[in-house]
């Protein structure tokens, strides 16, 4: 069996390792692994547990991606501040935010003595992860809430019936972002933080959500992604576990962008990416 047919073969029998991530033996597992790491390394000793990391996601590196967890998230920061997305000051809103590793990198950069001096709200469905956000990052700058949706792949299941509303004031946000949310929502949950982003967002502000777009395929489809399954608009890798990959289509993503109020949708791609944006201006 060639290298894709075991992805095919792993991915059919596990379609997202974040289930794995709350199984007692497994976490013993992947966080042991991780000591020698944080022994040797000092830096590595401010990461979240290793099966944390994996939880949020480490491609199929579950024992050496100390590097990779901090990979991107700078450039990120450096990217949206020189597109003129938020600044020093600015009030960002992360949706999704996982164990914080885009929360990390903006509180860690400074140039030249200028540091994020703003206010950062991370929402996720994750109680643990959040906790281990809440003990780590200071309570002046950085809050951390938990949305009362539920998902098959994080193993949680809420019981809300009721869309997520998340508790702030209408307009009183800069910048909406996720990076990696929308691969895991189905249509419905979807609709509803693209209305949310645009109810909390001031006029003229940014929303940037990362995709799965059918128009635009990661360079892993055809061997670890097919999006062979349909669920409404969403196109998903599992029906047993629908969240663990889904994807949409580029016309179906700019209409939602476009009923919830925005006055620019587009779509941001480049060809070495495995998720291009949706950018939707308020």
């Amino acid at each position: 069996m060639g290298k894709s047919g075991f992805v095919r073969l792993a991915r059919k029998l596990f379609p997202s390792l974040s289930r794995l991530t709350h199984n007692p033996a497994f976490k013993l597992a992947v966080d042991g692994a991780d000591l020698p790491f944080r022994a040797m390394f000092r830096e590595f000793r401010q990461l979240p547990p290793n099966h944390l990391r994996i939880r949020v996601g480490v491609g199929n590196r579950l024992f050496t991606n100390q590097a990779l967890h901090y990979a991107g998230s700078p450039s990120f920061w450096i990217g949206t501040a020189v597109d003129g997305l938020w600044s020093w000051d600015s009030t960002i809103l992360d949706i999704g935010c996982g164990v914080g590793r885009y929360a990390q990198s903006l509180r860690d950069l400074d140039y030249t003595g200028l540091r994020f001096h703003g206010r950062y709200i991370g929402v996720d469905i994750d109680e643990e992860m959040l906790s281990w956000c809440r003990s780590y990052f200071d309570s002046e700058r950085f809050t951390f809430i938990r949305s009362s949706d539920s998902s098959k792949s994080y193993n949680i299941d809420s019981g809300a019936t009721q869309p997520f509303r998340i508790d702030l004031p209408d307009e009183s946000v800069d910048f909406v972002f996720s990076t990696s949310l929308f691969t895991h929502l189905l249509e419905r949950e979807l609709e509803n933080y693209v209305r949310e982003s645009h109810r909390l967002l001031r006029p003229g502000r940014f929303m940037d959500m990362s995709v799965f777009c059918l128009d635009y395929p990661p360079p892993t489809y055809g061997t670890r992604h097919t999006f062979a399954h349909r669920m409404g608009n969403a196109h998903v890798e599992s029906l047993r576990q629908p969240e663990a990959a889904v994807a949409y289509s580029e016309e179906f993503l700019l209409r939602i962008g476009r009923e919830a109020g925005f006055s620019e949708a587009r779509i941001l791609h480049a060809p070495h990416k495995w998720q291009p944006v949706l950018r939707c201006r308020k």
